[in-house]
């Protein structure tokens, strides 16, 4: 139910376009609904579903990626997916969204930590990205290069994977590796999982949609 859910608040400023008005709110539930998934589901149900979602696809890119978002979202019970609870466009505005407020605090955390580094954070994206092109591992199923990666490729793998992993706020990649069983399906997911994030962090330097750090939060309960 709704009320089992926290409110959190987004503010938002300057000229949305229609665009603008599908892009974020559909980016943020891809990243809210990949974080909550890293972590253990609370139910066998849930965790099964979730597991399987991790498992089924085999990341060749377009819309691989997409429908891993949607399964993770149906994977989700509904009570839980975040739903609106109000939104005042005007100047400035504000989203008011009824979610795990934790998690969204945390995803906000990261977005700031991007936005505050995002040169920086980009030239590593696009060094994995471009050697990982070269090798030729983007587009090839998952499941048959697993078996073919040479022991360098393998290392490459599992460093570019905890480097990202760090970059988008976790501990390591542990935690996504027990659910794809597989170091290139997990380094896949994480690189996703940035370029999401890098769109929420640009609606944040543009000052459209700030999704406030714990700092953030802290500082504005304190004024």
């Amino acid at each position: 139910m709704a009320d089992e859910l926290d409110s959190y608040k987004i503010p938002i400023d300057g000229r949305w376009s229609l665009e603008d008005l599908y892009r974020f709110p559909r980016t943020f539930e891809q990243v809210y609904f990949a974080f909550e998934a890293i972590a253990p589901a609370e139910s066998e149900e849930v965790e099964e579903r979730i597991t399987r979602t991790f498992a089924a696809f085999p990341w060749r890119g377009g819309y691989s990626a997409v429908d891993f978002y949607n399964q993770l979202k149906s994977a989700t019970p509904p009570q839980r997916r975040p739903q609106i609870s109000r939104i005042n466009y005007s100047s400035p505005g504000i989203i008011e969204l009824l979610l795990n407020a934790d998690l969204a605090i945390q995803i906000g955390t990261v977005v700031t930590s991007i936005a505050g580094s995002i040169g920086i954070c980009n030239k590593v994206y696009n060094s994995i990205h471009s050697d990982l092109q070269k090798r030729k591992l983007l587009r090839i199923e998952v499941e048959r290069k697993k078996v073919e990666l040479s022991r360098e490729e393998l290392r490459l793998v599992e460093d570019a994977g905890e480097t990202m992993a760090k970059m988008i706020g976790l501990q390591s990649a542990r935690a996504l590796h027990e659910r794809t069983k597989d170091p290139l399906k997990s380094l896949k997911i994480l690189l996703s999982v940035y370029r999401r994030l890098r769109l929420l962090a640009e609606f944040k330097l543009k000052g459209k949609a700030n999704l406030r750090s714990v700092n953030e939060l802290i500082h504005d309960k304190e004024l």
